[in-house]
């Protein structure tokens, strides 16, 4: 093992330079087998915060919890993260952020509150949709600074909740709004107050993960309170996964020209 830490990210890091952050190896969003793969490259850590659902299987949670017996340190936000170490924090993965947080208390349940659909990687996987999480956490300021109302507040999160998540986007939930003539509303007056002050949840909890990332020790294997089975299944799994080539791996050439329609969490 050494100091190498692999993060898994996309759309939530979308914009931000990464090229400054070389003490970190960032991976494209990961998919089921990803975790179980960097494993084999002997990191002290692994992040996650961006990873797939629909169109290709999941980071199997399974696969975190061979990590974790492998002495390695497991950390998630965001997205796929925030939902993963929602998911298995009692067996030692480690969430950060907002999101997570909201996950792990039962604030909310769905995958559509973080998926969204956006770009491929060659163009800095731009969200193109908005998750249902900054929805809540802009109307949740909007509030705070007297933007909206209680009750418009509340509207706004029901509109947006009612929406499909992959077509889900600020003008969509405007354009609802504008047809709530009950609700006294200045459409246009909140649109320009989303421009300047529309909050991104989720890259602002995939920063916080970074900074952790930068302050943590990670020197000492992490050490798993639970008894990791190997099953029969596991076995077969690791036999497909580890037929991937080291490209196909890192550059998700499945999604080769077809960038567009693909959906993250």
């Amino acid at each position: 093992m050494n100091d190498k830490v692999i993060i898994f990210s996309g759309p939530s890091l979308s914009g931000i330079e990464l090229d400054d952050m070389d003490q970190f190896e960032f991976r494209s969003p990961c998919s089921q087998g990803d975790v179980y793969l960097a494993v084999q490259d002997e990191p002290s850590a692994i992040a996650i915060i961006d990873g797939y659902f629909e169109g290709q299987p999941s980071v199997w949670h399974k696969e975190i919890l061979y990590a974790l017996s492998e002495g390695v340190h497991i950390l998630g936000a965001s997205s796929m993260g925030a939902l993963r170490a929602a998911e298995t924090h009692t067996f030692g993965m480690r969430g950060v952020g907002a999101i997570f947080e909201a996950y792990r208390d039962g604030e909310i349940n769905d995958d559509d509150e973080v998926g969204l659909v956006h770009g491929p990687a060659e163009l800095g996987s731009m969200p193109l949709s908005e998750p249902m999480v900054n929805v809540r956490a802009t109307a949740s300021i909007a509030g705070e600074k007297g933007a909206l109302s209680t009750g418009q507040a509340a509207k706004l999160c029901e509109i947006a909740k009612a929406q499909f998540y992959k077509t889900r986007t600020w003008d969509t939930i405007l354009d609802a709004l504008e047809s709530e003539a009950d609700l006294g509303l200045d459409i246009v007056a909140f649109a320009r107050w989303l421009t300047e002050n529309a909050m991104d949840q989720k890259k602002a909890d995939a920063l916080e993960l970074l900074s952790v990332l930068e302050a943590t020790d990670f020197s000492k294997p992490f050490k798993a309170d639970f008894e990791f089975v190997e099953t029969e299944f596991w076995h077969r799994c690791r036999l497909i996964w580890e037929e991937r080539t080291t490209p196909i791996r890192h550059e998700n050439t499945t999604n080769a020209g077809d960038g567009y329609r693909l959906f993250d969490v």
